[in-house]
């Protein structure tokens, strides 16, 4: 037992695929500024421990906020034009577009029809989110900390946009909102706890409103089984999805809900997109073959597409939301409402 919580282990260290336990109230707690930790993974010099107090793995020590800055300022110089900025500025595919109808159809099945349709975007990107957003009728702002992005968002004042790390929500004068996204970002900062507590404190959600908050799904039950089985034979794959200083934090889907809850907020609703790790179990192995990537995904955008076009919404919902049952899915979506303040 680890802080109320029992491990399901495999045979190796750092094998934790997801805790099993007692559900927590929505409370605030104090994270731990010790961290304890018996197992953990080193990769490019970092070392990634299966914290028994934060209760998910991170990175540790945590690099400074000067070495994430140089970092970051390196990654995005040598990022150029690249197929991520590329499909979410034109969408090609349309993929883009029907994660957004889905996000948005979730979110307004459990946002009160009364309160203002106004999205707060924590992590902005290229905008493209808030570009749909701002087509369905919300009223959108957003922070951005990558000059790079910003100075391709043309569309930057209208999208009502700021300049600034995402830590700096408190310090923007942003409206209460009744959505709050924070999509692929948490994984990113040293300290995720501080952008929840912020959302709290400067109750910058609407009463009733909804927290969406998307991570990657590491460490979870189809990422082990690929370890014990293709990938048996390449040790350096048996991790492949830890990868510091990009991404410092990991977390699966009951870790993920319990952070949430040690930070003050109840999930309500919890799917997963594709797991894309069935088309490496069944021979297309884009994880030791890159150039198997792309196709793999174009599959995956065929599946949701052909089941949008043939009115199966509804039916994609519940089959995505089984996954997250599951454990398995390449990202977690987590809506979450605020717990009682004290």
């Amino acid at each position: 037992m680890v802080n109320g919580f029992e491990w399901i282990r495999g045979g190796a260290p750092a094998d934790l695929l997801y805790p099993r336990g007692r559900g927590l109230a929505p409370r605030v707690e104090n994270f731990m500024p010790s961290h304890r930790y018996s197992e953990f993974i080193e990769r490019k010099g970092y070392q990634v421990i299966c914290c028994e107090d934060c209760r998910y793995w991170h990175v540790h020590p945590m690099p400074t906020e000067k070495k994430l800055e140089d970092y970051y300022q390196k990654y995005y110089s040598q990022l150029g034009d690249n197929r991520t900025m590329t499909d979410k500025q034109h969408d090609p595919d349309g993929f883009y577009r029907l994660q957004y109808e889905d996000r948005l159809r979730l979110a307004e099945a459990l946002i009160p029809k009364d309160l203002t349709k106004r999205v707060l975007d924590i992590g902005a990107g290229y905008g493209d989110f808030l570009r749909f957003m701002r087509e369905k009728g919300w009223q959108t702002q957003g922070i951005e900390p990558s000059l790079q992005a910003l100075s391709l968002m043309a569309d930057q004042r209208k999208l009502n946009v700021q300049q600034g790390h995402v830590d700096a929500i408190s310090r923007k004068n942003f409206a209460p909102a009744s959505l709050i996204t924070l999509n692929n970002v948490l994984e990113h900062v040293a300290h995720p706890q501080q952008i929840l507590t912020t959302i709290r404190r400067e109750s910058l959600l609407l009463p009733d409103g909804v927290l969406l908050i998307i991570v990657p799904n590491d460490f979870n039950p189809l990422q082990d089984i690929l370890r014990r089985s293709a990938h048996k034979d390449f040790p350096d794959q048996h991790y492949y999805w830890v990868g510091p200083p990009t991404h410092l934090n990991y977390w699966s889907i009951p870790t993920l809900k319990d952070f949430v809850r040690r930070c003050g907020f109840q999930p309500v609703h919890c799917t997963a997109d594709f797991p894309m790790e069935i088309f490496a179990l069944m021979g297309e192995n884009y994880l030791l073959d890159p150039q198997k990537g792309r196709p793999a995904h174009l599959k995956r955008v065929q599946f949701e597409k052909n089941l949008h076009r043939a009115g199966l919404d509804s039916f994609k919902d519940k089959l995505f939301a089984s996954f997250a049952d599951l454990g398995i899915g390449r990202d977690t979506l987590l809506y979450c409402v605020e717990g009682r303040k004290p």
